[in-house]
């Protein structure tokens, strides 16, 4: 199939599109950096790298044309509003506009979104954009698929194996374990295998938030 990922050399990106083109998938990645810099495994020159900034050019209109699967998995956890970085420009933008341009060009490739399952307190901000985002595929007319990970942990993070681990500790506490029980960490491998499942046809847990 031919699949196109904004936010392809990010943290989760980078990983899905590693597991894509290990099973022969015709993988475009769309990022602001393009191909990530010192990237030389084998699997990333079976991948189309494209260099755009889908906020402030239209470069990425072509790889999203005659794809079977758009998948968006540009994201922030938190925001620097000083730096321009807000859930607005990097959640909410994003889809919004994948979805007009395939709704007008592409109107039977199916759009795949990584929300989330649950977010603490401090991250309320965070999983209200991701609502509502949700909102905005689900008013479109374009097919889609919703997934819902929790907490992505990764060596290319250091900070989130650290918190995966504190997690994981506090599940094992009575009386706290209600606290963070909607926060199982998930590895970022794991979550590409998932990811690769759903676009396959294959069931997946992660289609379903849970509780």
């Amino acid at each position: 199939m031919n699949i196109t990922i904004f936010g392809g050399s990010g943290f989760v990106g980078q990983k899905l599109t590693e597991e894509l083109t290990s099973r022969g998938h015709n993988v475009t990645s769309i990022s602001r950096s393009g191909r990530p810099v010192g990237l030389t495994a084998p699997w990333s020159k079976k991948a189309t790298w494209v260099h755009s900034d889908i906020l402030q050019d239209t470069h990425w209109h072509s790889a999203v044309k005659h794809a079977d699967w758009v998948i968006d998995t540009i994201g922030i956890l938190w925001e620097h509003p000083n730096k321009k970085i807000t859930y607005d420009r990097f959640i909410l933008q994003p889809v919004q506009l994948i979805l007009d341009y395939l709704q007008k060009h592409n109107p039977t490739a199916e759009f795949l979104f990584i929300s989330a399952n649950s977010a603490p307190l401090p991250l309320r901000k965070y999983m209200d954009a991701k609502l509502q985002a949700e909102q905005l595929i689900k008013d479109s007319s374009q097919p889609y698929t919703i997934v819902y990970p929790s907490f992505v942990v990764g060596k290319a993070r250091f900070l989130s194996i650290t918190g995966g681990r504190v997690i994981t500790f506090m599940q094992k506490i009575p009386g706290v374990r209600k606290l963070v029980q909607n926060y199982t960490p998930i590895s970022r491998e794991k979550l590409a295998v998932e990811l690769s499942n759903v676009v396959e046809g294959k069931t997946s847990l992660y289609t379903q938030r849970q509780t």
